[in-house]
C-alpha cells in the first residue's frame, strides 16, 4: 500500500512558528509532526510513502533526505488545496492509497477503513469521527409562527472529518495543475464515497497553537493500531 502525506500548507495557524519551519517539521514532545505520522504509517504496513511540498518545501526536503530517504519527496509548483495537491504524485499513485494531512496525530488501524473502501467499490473513503457539541442557548422549533417544541441547550453529535482518506490512484491520475479542496472532489464522487466512522482510535488536531499547547503533556508515544 501507498501512502501520501499532505505537507503544502502554510502554516497561517501555527504563526509565529512557521515564520520559520514548515509545518511539519513544527515539533510535539520534541519531534516533528511529520516524524510521528511517518512512523505511524510504516507500523500500518505502508510500503512506499510520498510527500508533497510546497511552503518551505526544501527545508522539508532536506530533512527527509537525511532521516527518512526512503521517502520520496514531490516539489510543488503552486497550492492546489487539500485534493488538488495531489496532482503532483499523479505518475507515482498506485492502487489504492492512503491520504493524510500533517496536522493529525492518531493511532487509526488504516486496515479497517481500507476494507470498507475496497468492499464498498468506493473511488474515495473518509475516515471520520463521532463529535459532541453542546448549543449554548434554547432551540425553538417552529412552523410558521407557532412553536412545536423547545430544546433547551440541547446537544448535537455528528460525524467530522480526521484529515485521513483512501482514494483510488485513477482518481489521482486524472487530475488536472489546479485549485481543488478534498471536500468540493468528494461531492463530484458521489456516490461512490465511503465514511468510516472510527470508534477504537484517538485524534489530536495540531492545526493551532492552542492545539500544540493542549498536547504538549499527551503521551502519544505508542502509535502503534
Amino acid at each position: 500500500m501507498k501512502a501520501v502525506i499532505l505537507a503544502a500548507g502554510l502554516g497561517t495557524r501555527l504563526r509565529p512558528l512557521t515564520y520559520f519551519l514548515p509545518k511539519p517539521l513544527v515539533a510535539v514532545g520534541g519531534r516533528p509532526l511529520i516524524a510521528y505520522i511517518i512512523e505511524w504509517l510504516r507500523m500500518n504496513g505502508v510500503g512506499e510513502i510520498a510527500v508533497v511540498g510546497y511552503y518551505m518545501q526544501e527545508v522539508l526536503e532536506s530533512y527527509l533526505s537525511e532521516l527518512y530517504p526512503d521517502v520520496v519527496f514531490f516539489k510543488s509548483r503552486k497550492l492546489l488545496g487539500t485534493a488538488g495537491q495531489l496532482y503532483y504524485v499523479r505518475e507515482w499513485a498506485g492502487g489504492d492509497m492512503a491520504v493524510v494531512n500533517t496536522d493529525v496525530l492518531t493511532n487509526l488501524d488504516l486496515r479497517h477503513p481500507l476494507e470498507l473502501h475496497r468492499s464498498a467499490g468506493a473511488l474515495l473513503t473518509i475516515v471520520g469521527q463521532r463529535y459532541k457539541a453542546s448549543l449554548r442557548f434554547g432551540v425553538l422549533d417552529t412552523e410558521g409562527s407557532a412553536l412545536r417544541a423547545w430544546r433547551e441547550k440541547p446537544t448535537i453529535e455528528y460525524i467530522t472529518s480526521t484529515g485521513i482518506y483512501i482514494i483510488s490512484a485513477d482518481v489521482v491520475k486524472k487530475l488536472g495543475e489546479e485549485y481543488l479542496d478534498m471536500n468540493v472532489l468528494a461531492t463530484s464522487l458521489m456516490p461512490r464515497v465511503a465514511v468510516y466512522t472510527a470508534k477504537e482510535a484517538y485524534f489530536y488536531d495540531v492545526g493551532t497553537l492552542e492545539d500544540l499547547q493542549s498536547v504538549v503533556n499527551v503521551v502519544v508515544g505508542d502509535l502503534k493500531p
